[in-house]
Order: structure tokens, then sequence, then C-alpha cells
């Protein structure tokens, strides 16, 4: 199989439960650990590397500035903001009524599929509704497009092009470690569109991140749980950025290690098998019903500690297990079963002692839970 595969193939391969390449997996973690990735990029002479890396907060912050900045100055120079074209479109003289009761479906539709996200908690479970709905959002736009086209003249979308392109500037460096332009100014004056047409382009892929597929596959690969599972046990360092300043890939790569260590570290009857493990689907269905499981038995142990402690009039102090010591002050100290000595308990229950507060031991052992 040839090494040289695209992100596209990769997630195909993932799709099909098939292994990634061992050089690729190398190539993800170096480039999400270090966060640096290498790009081929075309320009009038020829292509050439670069190296794409997330800006830090201060870039990140600048190009809020510079968003703000230029909408601003796009308001005061007369373009529309989005609302005015949202309320152009809702006046009915863009769109025709038949597309737009279609586009009302739809927006329905998306809407309805939102709220089902919102009560999904497992990953793997959102995924299908993640799916569902950029396929809607897809239709949506393509049912739009006369008026989506409007958009691009907003105020808005100014503000996000020069935004972006500021960010797309921050993140470009040479192989020697050099942004590849001196300043901002240097890029929004380039002439070599290909160049720059082709540095927006990779950038635009590299700032989405890596699929949730891909990061899950690298966080149970053996390459990188072992430098996780020595970082956590000695304090060591995974990543060159702080804590404070991770990027998306490196949280979610974070976010997906823990879960897998999380299963990992299950009791032996209750862990999934490897095959299930290595199944995005399979491993999130058993999860959920494990979890649904696991909070049927604790609403059950609610219900029969309360028809315990409600069946009759004495408190049972069997089913707390080891030794119960009550204080003066509790409302049924005055009733209460007391014993210096352990009483049998029931079947399935713990043998208990119950100490009387009033007895020298009971005294003896209240002086000393107040001294500690």
């Amino acid at each position: 199989m040839s090494e040289d595969l695209s992100y596209e193939e990769i997630n195909e391969l993932l799709e099909d439960k098939k292994d990634i390449p061992f050089q690729k997996i190398e190539e993800f973690l170096e480039s999400i650990l270090n966060n640096q990735f290498l790009s081929k990029v075309n320009s009038k002479e020829g292509s050439r590397y670069v190296v794409f890396s997330h800006p830090d907060a201060r870039d990140i912050l600048k190009s809020r500035h510079i968003r703000q900045i230029s909408l601003e100055e796009a308001v005061d120079a007369g373009l529309p903001t989005t609302k005015d074209i949202d309320e152009l479109i809702e006046s009915g003289s863009v769109v025709s009524p038949e597309t737009e009761a279609e586009i009302k479906d739809i927006s329905s539709k998306i809407k309805a599929q939102e709220k089902l996200l919102s009560m999904t908690k497992l990953p793997g479970r959102r995924l299908p509704i993640e799916e569902a709905l950029k396929g809607l959002g897809e239709k949506l736009i393509d049912l739009q497009s006369e008026a989506s086209s409007l958009y691009y003249l907003t105020s808005e979308k100014k503000a996000d092009e020069v935004s972006m392109l500021y960010m797309a500037w921050a993140s470009t460096y040479t192989l020697e470690g050099e942004r590849l332009w001196e300043g901002f100014e240097d890029f929004e004056k380039e002439i070599d569109l290909f160049l720059r047409t082709s540095v927006l382009r990779n950038f635009s892929y590299f700032n989405t991140g890596f699929s949730i597929r891909i990061v899950r596959y690298l966080a149970r690969h053996s390459l990188w749980r072992i430098r996780y599972i020595a970082a956590t046990k000695i304090g060591g360092r995974l990543f060159t950025r702080e804590y404070n300043d991770l990027t998306t890939d490196q949280l979610s790569l974070l976010y997906w290690s823990n879960h897998y260590q999380s299963i990992y570290e299950m009791m032996p009857n209750e862990q999934p098998d490897d095959d299930i493990i290595k199944d995005d689907e399979a491993l999130d269905s058993f999860m959920e019903a494990y979890f649904k499981s696991r909070e049927q038995d604790k609403n059950e142990g609610k219900v029969n500690r309360t028809g315990a402690s409600a069946s009759g009039s004495k408190l049972s102090a069997w089913e707390r297990g080891d030794e119960l010591i009550i204080t003066s002050n509790h409302p049924q100290a005055a009733v209460m079963q007391y014993s210096e000595q352990r009483i049998k308990a029931g079947e399935g229950t713990s043998d208990v002692e119950v100490i009387d507060p009033r007895s020298r031991r009971g005294r003896n052992r209240a002086k000393a839970r107040i001294s500690r």
C-alpha cells in the first residue's frame, strides 16, 4: 500500500475498519504534538513546501481586533449587514414562494436534528447526527444559493475575510522557522496570486483540524498511548505548547486519550473486547448501554435504601456496614438500638456496631473525631 495517502483516503480506510500506515501515524502525531504541519503549495515559480502552525493567543486576539476594525470600516462605507440581507430575503423579493417553503421545511428539520444533538452525549452517537446536519445544511445552501450570494456583500463577510487572511499569514512559516511573509501587509500585497491562493486553500484545510475518526484512532494507538501513560505517570509534557494555549487537535487528542484510558481501566468483567474498542460505533453503543445500566443500578439502589429506611419504626444500621456512631442530637437517637458488641447482620449485609453516644466509648470517639 502506498504511504502517500491523501487525507480523504485515510478517512476512507478508517471507515472501512482498516489500519493507517505506520508512517502516517507518526506524521499525524508529530503534527499534533509539535503544532507543525508540512504542506505543499503552488506558486508562479513552481511548488514549494511551507509549515503551518496554529497561531498563539496573542495572534488570535490580534485577528479579532482586525476583524472588529474591518467591520466598523465596512459599515461606515455603506456595506449592508447580515441583518439587512435577512430582512431582504424575508420580504420575498429574492426567493420564490416554492423555494421558500422548501427552505422552511429543511430549516425545521435542522432544528429537530440540533435538538436531538443537544440531548446526545456520546461523541460516537453524535457523529451520525452531525453528518445529517451537514447534509441538510448543504441542501439548504443550494436552495439559498441566489440569496446566499448576497451575503458575500455584507460587512460581516468582509471582516471575516480580513480576519482569515491575518490568521493565514500568522500561521504560515518557512522550513527554517521564519514567517513566509515578514508582515501582514506584505501578505496582503502579494502579487503572486497562485501562491497566495494556494496558501489560503491549504490553510483552510489545516485550520479545520483532524477528523474525529483520525483522532480516536491515534488516541488508542500504542505509539501514542506509551507517551500518554508515561506523561501521566511522571508528569512530563506532551506538547510543545502550554496547557492553557493548546490547539483544537491537541485538546481533542487529550479528551479521547482520557476516554480510552478510562475504558482500559474498567473491571475485566465489564471491559469491552478489543474488537469493540477498535470500532468507534460499536464502542459508543457498548458504552451507552453500560452507562444506562449503571444509572439504572444507581436508581434502584436509591429506591431500596429509601424503602428500607421507611419500612420500620427504628432505623436499621446494618445496611451501612462496619460501624455507625449516632450523635446525641440525632432526631432518632432515642429510638436507636445500641450495642457495645458487634451485631450480626442479615444475609447479604455486613455486620455493624452501633455505639451509644452517651456511653464512655461513644464520648471518647466523638472527642477523637473533633481533635482531628
